[in-house]
Parts: C-alpha cells; sequence; structure tokens
C-alpha cells in the first residue's frame, strides 16, 4: 500500500502541471509513447501460453500498426483543430482497410500468424490504437476533458474499491463478475458510480472557474444555451461514463485472467503497467469520443 502510495503521489506531481500547462503536442508524444508500452506489455501477456508465440516480424507489424492507427486518428484531428478540413471519417476508413490488408498477408506468409494470433492481433491494434489516439482527440475539446476523465475514473476506482472492502456483500449478496473478479461486489460497484459521478460532474459545473479555454465541457460540441440542462445532461453522461469505466476495468481483468497474469506490466510501482492503471480510461475516452462526436452531428455550433 506504501508504494502504490507514493507511486501514485509521483504520478500527481508530474501529471498535474502537464494537464494545467502542456501543449496538446505534448499530449500527442505521451499518449503515443504510452499505446507503445502497453502494446509491449499485451503481447508480453498473450506469450506468456505457448500458443500465442508471435515471430519478429509480427510483432514489428503490431507495433507498427498500432503506431500508425494512433497516429492517423490523433493528426487528423490536431490538423483539424488547426484550421484543416481533414475527413476524419476517412482517415478511420482507410487506417482499418489498411489494417485488415496487412493482416490478411501476413496469414499467409508467416507461420505464427494463424487465426487466433490474427485475432489478438486486432484486438491489439484497435484497443491501444484508439484508445490511447483518443486522449489527444479528446484535448481538442477542452483541456478540463482529461480531467474531468482522470478525476471519474480515479473517484470510481477509489470509492468502488474502499466500499467494496468495507461492505463486501452484505447488501446484495452477489457478485457482479464472480469469475473475472472475484472480489468485486455490487455495493463496490454503486458507491464508485455514485461518488465517480459527484465529483465528475463538480468539474463539469465549475469548468470556466478551473479552466480558461472559453467553455464548458462541451466545448465545440453542442451548446444548450442553459445552464440547468446542461448540468442534468453532465449528471447522467457522468453515470454513464463511470459504469463504462468500471467495465473497461472488467475487460482488463478478463484478459489477464485468461492468460494467466497478475499485472500488466511493472512500469508503475504498486499500480502495474500502463493498461493496468489506463485500463477504465481508455474506456472512458472511446465513450466520451462517441458521444462527443455524435453530439457535434446532431448539435452542431
Amino acid at each position: 500500500m506504501k508504494t502504490r502510495i507514493i507511486t501514485g503521489f509521483c504520478m500527481g506531481v508530474v501529471g498535474i502541471p502537464l494537464l494545467i500547462f502542456a501543449p496538446i503536442e505534448v499530449f500527442i508524444g505521451l499518449a503515443m509513447l504510452l499505446s507503445m508500452v502497453a502494446t509491449y506489455e499485451i503481447i508480453h501477456m498473450f506469450e506468456t501460453k505457448n500458443e500465442a508465440k508471435y515471430s519478429f516480424l509480427g510483432k514489428v507489424t503490431v507495433f507498427t500498426l498500432v503506431a500508425y492507427e494512433y497516429l492517423c486518428l490523433s493528426l487528423s484531428w490536431y490538423f483539424k483543430s488547426k484550421g484543416n478540413d481533414v475527413a476524419f471519417a476517412n482517415i478511420l476508413t482507410i487506417s482499418l482497410l489498411i489494417m485488415m490488408l496487412v493482416v490478411g498477408l501476413l496469414m499467409l506468409f508467416d507461420k505464427t500468424m494463424d487465426s487466433n494470433n490474427s485475432g489478438k492481433m486486432l484486438l491489439v491494434v484497435n484497443y491501444v490504437g484508439i484508445g490511447f489516439a483518443a486522449v489527444p482527440i479528446l484535448f481538442s475539446f477542452g483541456r478540463g476533458v482529461l480531467v474531468y476523465i482522470i478525476i471519474v475514473a480515479a473517484f470510481t476506482d477509489m470509492f468502488a474499491y474502499f466500499f467494496g472492502v468495507a461492505l463486501g456483500t452484505k447488501l446484495i449478496k452477489r457478485r457482479p463478475a464472480p469469475v473475472i473478479s472475484p472480489k468485486k461486489s455490487f455495493e463496490g460497484c454503486i458507491a464508485g458510480a455514485i461518488f465517480g459521478s459527484v465529483f465528475g460532474s463538480l468539474v463539469f459545473i465549475f469548468y470556466n472557474e478551473l479552466f480558461s479555454d472559453g467553455g464548458t465541457l462541451f466545448k465545440n460540441v453542442c451548446l444548450f444555451n442553459n445552464k440547468a440542462v446542461e448540468i442534468v445532461v453532465i449528471v447522467i453522461l457522468t453515470i454513464f461514463v463511470s459504469t463504462v469505466g468500471q467495465f473497461g476495468d472488467l475487460v482488463a481483468s478478463k484478459l489477464k485472467r485468461d492468460n494467466g497474469i497478475k499485472d500488466y506490466g511493472k512500469i508503475f510501482p504498486g499500480h502495474g503497467g500502463v493498461m493496468d492503471r489506463f485500463d477504465s480510461s481508455l474506456f472512458i475516452s472511446i465513450f466520451l469520443l462517441i458521444v462527443f462526436m455524435f453530439l457535434g452531428v446532431i448539435l452542431p455550433l
């Protein structure tokens, strides 16, 4: 526990100034670095089972495809935010088509790339590539969006753990995912969703007081022209965001349990690897990106 607290403090010391002062270019580079580490962690996880060994060519291809998809998505949105009209949907479509073509060719010429490993490769590329690309894309909607994600994910995880330990299954006898996460309880999940939603919603309510980017959490997405309506919408949205984050945590736990590992890595002492630390945040980022893009279509500025 002591190691976990010290690591968390150090991450805060480094992360908070970045969130406050760093330009979007820094986030693009940092998320790119984290995506490469996460790719390594997942490949290593798959290789803990003998049947999932990748060739050198296969590994290079996975890293290349993750980097390619990440850069295509994040940079297309970056240039769009700078005033250059880049068709995001076209970039995504081209990226997916190229990825499918490359994986298909590997199945023909790489003996280790059977249908099982090919499916795992596609999982890594999309899970990591799109998940981390969502970070700099969401930054373009306002710096506070990243703070919002971190607050919701952190407080959901924190209070889910505390209430899960304190209450166990005293109120609800069944567990939400006894096979995937035997210690997780409904009491903890509900408490995490409540407190994560409360603190996340407060970030939105006091957004203009906290951040100077000239908008609300829906900056560059939509305006309801009614503060009360915006607050109701953000509270409802945050409940969904918190829940999605918990599903992201369960997905990561499912992958670890299926492959017989406890943690994805050891880069953050007491916390595990990059995927251990950002599993729920990746799901939240993808979910918010979907929501913001949908709102941008039906309720444009």
